[in-house]
């Protein structure tokens, strides 16, 4: 069965690729799996700064209740909610996918441009970049497609609403 990596940082813009994911999969009759992954506090930092140690109960906490949510927003779907020990965001996504044998890459951006984009980098750009699959990226706000398989043998068709 294909299957569907969609990814979110657990905030309302990285919720943004859920329904776009799910919508497809329908569609698609493909798997979801949806992923969260815990950033590692010092991968984030540089080397000269100092980071404390995160307490394995409060991450525990946070990952429980952030698996509840994402369970609750899509019940079909398989959860993984994972710190990224040590890896940055990107190696844990493409990571997964490889894990999960995911077909596409599902992921919100902020849809930054030019300088803010050279500045801040982006997670979303640099999976789309590394990816072994393709990658839809979903900006916050973008209504999700309605896909419908026309004919059992022929792949589904994308209408986008107007309204």
């Amino acid at each position: 069965m294909t299957r569907i990596l969609v990814t979110t940082d657990g905030s309302e813009l990285g919720h943004a690729a859920l329904g776009h994911a799910q919508a497809l999969a329908g569609a698609a009759h493909a798997a979801v799996t949806v992923l969260c992954v815990q950033a590692d506090p010092a991968v984030l930092v540089s080397e000269f700064s100092y980071v404390p140690p995160v307490d394995p109960e409060v991450f525990a906490a946070q990952a429980s209740a952030l698996r509840t949510e994402l369970q609750t927003l899509v019940p079909e779907a398989r959860v993984r909610v994972e710190p990224a020990a040590g890896r940055t965001l990107v190696r844990a996504i493409l990571d997964v996918a490889r894990e999960e044998n995911a077909a596409l890459i599902v992921m919100s951006t902020h849809g930054r441009g030019g300088l803010g984009r050279a500045l801040l980098g982006s997670v979303a750009e640099a999976v789309a970049h590394h990816a072994p699959v393709p990658v839809m990226l979903v900006r916050a706000g973008q209504v999700p497609a309605v896909w419908a398989a026309t004919e059992p043998d022929r792949p589904a068709a994308r209408h986008t609403p107007t309204a």
